[in-house]
């Protein structure tokens, strides 16, 4: 995560990524400064025209990198293109326009599921990354919100209230965007499937291991996923 003193208000895009057999929950996220949005999005915008040239993938296809690795449609469209052979250069591509967003920067955490508990270890994890946020906001005298992918989330508002305090700076309640109408939460999915690889190391997909680190480390303070 890269600090920006004296910044105003940052905008935090977080998804989750990991899997019960690996062992690991993560959350990476995409952080700006508010005013750097519209230059940013434009950007990415951009890019998104580049696929439709280049892939038939047209501006509202949902990004999702699982399924673009795995070489499945995120549609059930019948003349959506074949992805099969694509899907892999489609989600490095993302990392790279990502990787060029003015005032772009990056952070992931993680942490090992307790034994049996993988789903208490992710809303753990989670409550302390939104304290770590908050913290570094107060240290930059910025304010910020937080964005995630799907619906409201019991445990991860929960997380949000546990900050009611003098001096709180993550403000309000995490809001709730859904993929299919986000793009700044389809790029936060690419990046947390990419650190996630990092991390997990399955031998099936070690050409992914290294993705986070070539692409986005140097916009992570940490220089790639820690643990919380």
């Amino acid at each position: 995560m890269t600090s920006n003193s004296g910044s105003g208000f940052r905008l935090y895009y977080i998804d989750d990524s990991g899997a019960h057999d690996s062992g690991y929950a993560t959350f990476t996220w995409l952080q700006l400064d508010a005013s750097n949005w519209a230059s940013a999005e434009q950007l990415w915008m951009h890019f998104r025209h580049e696929l439709l040239r280049r892939h038939g993938l047209a501006p509202g296809y949902v990004l999702h990198a699982t399924d673009l690795i795995a070489g499945r449609s995120t549609t059930s469209g019948a003349e959506e293109p074949d992805l099969r052979f694509r899907g892999a250069r489609i989600v490095r591509d993302a990392l790279t326009a990502i990787a060029g967003l003015p005032g772009i920067s990056v952070g992931t955490v993680y942490r090992q599921h307790e034994p049996h508990h993988p789903g208490r270890t992710k809303y753990e994890l989670y409550q302390d990354l939104v304290a770590y946020l908050d913290a570094d906001l107060r240290a930059s005298d910025a304010a910020g919100m937080v964005f995630l992918d799907g619906g409201r989330n019991k445990h991860f508002v929960d997380a949000h209230r546990a900050l009611d305090r003098p001096g709180r700076r993550l403000i309000e309640e995490p809001q709730p965007r859904p993929a299919s109408h986000d793009q700044w939460v389809q790029m936060a999915d690419i990046a947390a499937f990419s650190a996630y690889q990092s991390i997990a190391r399955q031998p099936a997909k070690y050409r992914l291991w290294a993705w986070y680190p070539a692409i986005l480390g140097h916009l992570d303070r940490h220089g790639g996923p820690i643990p919380l």
